[in-house]
């Protein structure tokens, strides 16, 4: 027989999961106005972080109904406490999103000129974070959940990278600074993205095992 909490964590873990989508497609877009140099993509984003925001509420607004209707213990009351840690990282997410489509703003004002490749590479490696925590979230994966936390440093690596060439382009007088320094912004921003995942997949691993995994997933 099914227990009555379990259809409201059920509902809970996809209403976090919905949300998630739409900070990872937030972070799609913001990426593409860069790239493409489409201020309607980035008006797009900009606009559409509301929506993360109220979804943000919602799950608050259920977890504190879950928690005083049901009174849960155990795992229950861990899978509840995941979906409460992801559902600020996920909004945060949706911040660097904005951010990074405000970068891409004032770089539309500067004349055209073809993204750094490392800045290709960091945006793509985002990308491929964001959906394995997808993945991850979805399945409770431990593996994958600790797979994301080692390789965050790969994704440090990049973001230093960028930063170092984009400090060699500033010293330089006769290159324009604008663009490096909003180029290290938007890096940065993807690199906060991945940052938040690895907070999620930490809120996995502390769901499945009951154990604190912040700044550690060991």
């Amino acid at each position: 027989m099914e227990r009555l909490i379990e259809a409201d964590l059920q509902r809970l873990k996809t209403e976090t999961l919905t949300a998630f989508r739409l900070a990872q497609a937030a972070v799609d877009t913001a990426v593409r106005s860069v790239f493409e140099r489409d201020p309607a993509l980035a008006d797009a984003v900009i606009s559409g972080d509301a929506a993360i925001d109220a979804l943000e509420c919602s799950l608050d607004a259920e977890v504190l109904r879950i928690l005083a209707l049901h009174q849960p213990v155990a795992g229950d009351l861990r899978a509840i406490v995941g979906c409460m840690r992801c559902a600020g990282d996920i909004e945060r997410i949706g911040d660097q999103a904005v951010n990074i489509a405000e970068r891409g703003l004032i770089l539309m004002e500067l004349a055209p000129q073809a993204p750094p490749p490392k800045l290709v590479e960091l945006a793509e490696a985002t990308r491929d974070f964001l959906a394995h925590t997808a993945d991850c979230f979805t399945n409770l994966d431990l593996t994958m959940a600790r797979r994301l936390c080692e390789e965050s440093d790969e994704i440090l690596e990049l973001n230093v990278t960028i930063l170092k060439e984009m400090a060699e382009l500033m010293r330089d007088a006769a290159r324009p600074v604008e663009r490096a320094v909003q180029v290290c912004f938007i890096a940065h921003g993807l690199k906060r993205v991945c940052d938040q995942c690895t907070n999620i997949a930490e809120s996995v691993v502390f769901t499945r095992e009951g154990a604190c995994s912040r700044h550690r997933c060991d």
